[in-house]
């Protein structure tokens, strides 16, 4: 196979080469899809509950049932994303990049004017079923960095992601029911019929405004440009090899082989094309379940399946009572402590994966990022014991700022495994399907690793297994096993 940075070279030999320039032009088209799409996917939340309860008649007690149903509109995405991710190997990454952003715009749209809970759903199917552009856009930065600057271009995908999350949960709380906080502005019926729209529009036009600058603005990547100038040789050979051959052939008494010196320059010549095509084709599927590309994969599945469950863990761990396991914090409180970890870790992630990558070698700092894991789990439990024995004091400040560090560098892990995935695909016209199956094996874990650890939580408090703390337990287990995948990883990049 075709390896898709065959001069990349191990991190240490590569810290005396000059770094090339990041092509910040292309990278900011896709980093404001990141930051649209994440705005898009959290404008709904501060409203969802209401609005459920809303257009089911006020019924507070199905609305829990109806939110569960309509989340389960994302395991389409089981589906679509891998689909999504090899289209865009064949026809190129801008037009998938188009349809998904532009499904954003008509899936917020639908959802600002449902009045019915099916609306509702189907508005959700149309966002998970047609938009899958994280994998594509991990895809493309793969392929327009090396591996001089593909570090910090990967650190920076998470800021427009955090900052969007903030933007959309708040544009959602501040614009919906116009009417009532604004009434002298938002005076027609309109509002008062649809009181969630102003928000979703908002996202929405959002959207077709990232769809205009991506039709200007964002440039194919070389390798899709490469192939289809060798397709347009290839026809432009073939076509006036025809013409020649009609031309002068009698039907008769023309060779079906022809050996003139022409004819032959001619065949090297599309041999020559024909191997440069055949080189960058997207690869089948089955080419993809290789240990060389299904480590890595795994290793992403392993590291955002523990993170799922470690935000799952995390918000009900800080704001559960004493008795049974918690830190016991107010509402407020625990909305300042994830806010101030949201802006840390965009700075964090920006100004230093880059520096640690080049210094200490990918490898490393992944296997750190996920080392953290046994400190995160273990300071909850040692925390709840603490303000159980002496109260919450600064000891338990201490204490959560070193958690919420370990989890700084944890995060790390995620721009390092971008980049085995990467370097992992057999050619770049394969980076969409290995991303897609990647994007796909993630969202399986993501949605069943946090479902099976808040469950355990329940089951540990209730029986008090463990002492309470049996979920804590089982995930430092899971994190060992975590390790030993994350050590079975190349030792450089190739």
């Amino acid at each position: 196979m075709v390896q898709l940075h065959a001069s990349r070279e191990a991190a240490g030999k590569n810290q005396g080469k000059t770094r090339t320039p990041l092509p910040f032009g292309q990278l900011s088209i896709l980093l404001l899809l990141r930051f649209t799409e994440s705005a898009s996917t959290f404008v709904i939340f501060p409203f969802l509950n209401e609005l459920l309860a809303w257009v089911t008649g006020g019924d507070g007690a199905r609305v829990g049932y109806y939110a569960g149903l309509m989340a389960s509109a994302t395991l389409l995405s089981l589906v679509s994303v891998m689909y999504w991710s090899r289209l865009s190997d064949h026809i190129g990454r801008k037009p998938v990049l188009l349809i998904g952003t532009f499904a954003l715009a008509i899936a917020t749209t639908c959802f600002g004017l449902s009045r019915a809970f099916w609306a509702l759903v189907i508005s959700r199917c149309i966002f998970t079923a047609l938009n899958s552009n994280a994998g594509v856009i991990k895809s493309m930065v793969g392929e327009i960095t090396d591996h001089t600057n593909s570090a910090d271009a990967f650190a920076l995908l998470h800021v427009p992601w955090a900052v969007g999350s903030s933007f959309g949960a708040l544009t959602g709380g501040w614009l919906a029911r116009p009417r009532d906080h604004f009434p002298s502005t938002f005076e027609s019926e309109f509002w008062a019929d649809f009181p969630y729209f102003l928000p979703c529009i908002s996202m929405a036009t959002l959207s077709v405004f990232a769809c205009c600058i991506v039709t200007l603005f964002l440039k194919e990547s070389e390798s899709h440009q490469k192939l289809r100038q060798i397709a347009s040789s290839q026809t432009v050979d073939t076509r006036s090899r025809h013409k020649t051959v009609n031309d002068t052939d009698d039907g008769a008494s023309q060779p079906l082989l022809r050996t003139s010196s022409h004819e032959a320059s001619t065949s090297t010549q599309d041999r020559g094309s024909a191997a440069a095509a055949q080189e960058e084709e997207p690869v089948p599927l089955k080419s993809l379940l290789h240990l060389k590309v299904l480590i890595p994969l795994l290793n992403y599945v392993s590291l955002a399946s523990l993170h799922a469950s470690s935000n799952a863990l995390q918000p009900l761990f800080l704001a559960m009572p004493v008795e049974i396991g918690g830190l016991g914090l107010p509402p407020r409180d625990v909305g300042y402590i994830l806010g101030v970890y949201g802006l840390a870790n965009s700075l964090f992630q920006t100004f230093m994966l880059g520096r640690l990558v080049r210094r200490f070698g990918v490898k490393t700092v992944f296997v750190t990022g996920v080392a953290m894991f046994v400190p995160m789990f273990t300071f909850s439990p040692l925390m709840n014991l603490v303000v159980g024995a002496e109260g919450f004091s600064y000891v338990v400040w201490a204490m959560l700022v070193c958690q919420l560090s370990c989890s700084l560098v944890m995060e790390l892990s995620y721009g390092c495994v971008y980049m085995f995935i990467t370097a992992a695909a057999p050619n770049k016209r394969s980076l969409g399907a290995t991303n897609g199956l990647g994007q796909t094996l993630v969202s399986i874990g993501r949605i069943v690793t946090p479902v099976m650890t808040t469950s355990l939580l329940s089951l540990s408090i209730e029986h008090h297994i463990m002492w309470g703390f049996a979920a804590y337990v089982a995930l430092i287990a899971l994190t060992m096993g975590g390790l030993w995948l994350a050590a079975q990883l190349p030792r450089r990049l190739e």
